[in-house]
């Protein structure tokens, strides 16, 4: 009678482990934690359970072990920095970790061929970072010495990326990535390209501006530029649309007559040489093909209707790629 009490005892004492542990694993607890936890890569299993206890994220760190194991989600528990929602199971947070989800980072896309001012718009939409902020730091002088950019904005120096912003990150850091980032794109051999072409890093990238925001075709991008250097050389206007797409107030859109008439530095209809800066912020491959041009004859480009462009190098083939183009639209 003795062993058959104690046995009934004892499983009375295993039945009830397994309801605390069922509970604790599979019913929500409130916890304390309201800033980011980071899971470092590479963070074993015994470790992240640790770091979930000391953050009062799950009760246990050996329960936790255990459920994780169970569950298979052990082997499949994510790095990152976890913003957890205030009431959480242990099978919540197993969940969390293993799809990566609920992290306390926003990823902002900068987009090639966008403005500053798009830029700052899209960055707050993304962020809160308030828009007038960003395009104030971005025409601080002391903030450009401190970038190492002699340009009077950051126009034009901001590389188009997919950039993870954490939450305690602020929009001076990430300014300074976007710019760092374009920087690493000027190798020696880069700027051994820029002696060749007798260009400014500056040129490059208003001549990178330029390129970006006339095509989307990257086997187009080496020989759009190899046209605008070409009509530099001969000391032809650019006439490049980018630029009135730049200082017209209501862009992009389709161009007007009217809008060649802009009286403004930027207006490559009307003034020589490359605008004051760029019109812009390039990508990668506008930024290559600026600095490594098709070497061609080439002075005119018009759109085919098909998404690229017809090349020519005289005026009278000009006139007959831009009839067909125009008989092409009317159809």
């Amino acid at each position: 009678m003795r062993i058959r009490n104690t046995l009934l005892a004892m499983a009375a004492v295993f039945s009830l482990a397994i309801a605390a542990g069922f509970y604790a694993v599979h019913v929500p607890r409130a916890h304390r934690t309201t800033t980011p936890v980071e899971i470092p890569r590479g963070t074993p299993l015994r470790s992240i359970a640790a770091i979930l206890e000391e953050q009062d994220i799950v009760s246990n760190d050996l329960l936790f072990i255990v459920a994780a194991k169970l569950s298979d989600k052990g082997r499949h528990l994510q790095s990152g920095l976890y913003l957890f929602p205030p009431h959480l199971s242990m099978m919540d947070v197993l969940t969390i970790l293993s799809e990566g989800s609920h992290q306390a980072f926003h990823d902002v896309t900068i987009r090639e061929g966008l403005t500053l001012r798009q830029i700052a718009h899209e960055v707050e939409r993304k962020t809160g970072f308030a828009a007038d902020t960003i395009l104030k730091l971005s025409r601080d002088p002391a903030f450009l010495h401190e970038l190492g950019v002699t340009a009077p904005s950051l126009e034009g120096y901001l590389l188009p990326e997919t950039y993870r912003v954490r939450y305690d990150e602020t929009p001076r850091a990430l300014l300074r990535r976007a710019v760092h980032d374009q920087e690493r794109l000027f190798t020696e051999e880069a700027y051994q390209r820029m002696r060749t072409l007798r260009r400014t890093k500056q040129e490059i990238l208003i001549m990178a501006s330029l390129v970006e925001g006339e095509t989307r075709q990257a086997d187009e991008r080496p020989r759009v530029a190899g046209v605008y250097y070409n009509r530099l050389r001969r000391g032809m206007l650019l006439q490049a649309d980018p630029t009135i797409q730049y200082i017209i107030p209501d862009g992009p859109r389709r161009l007007m007559y009217r809008d060649l008439s802009i009286n403004s530095p930027y207006n490559t209809y009307m003034y020589p040489g490359l605008p004051p800066g760029p019109v812009n912020n390039p990508g990668k491959e506008s930024i290559l093909a600026a600095l490594a041009p098709e070497t061609h004859d080439f002075l005119y480009f018009v759109a085919d209707g098909h998404g690229g462009h017809t090349f020519s190098r005289n005026v009278e083939e000009h006139n007959r790629a831009v009839a067909a183009y125009r008989k092409a639209r009317r159809k």
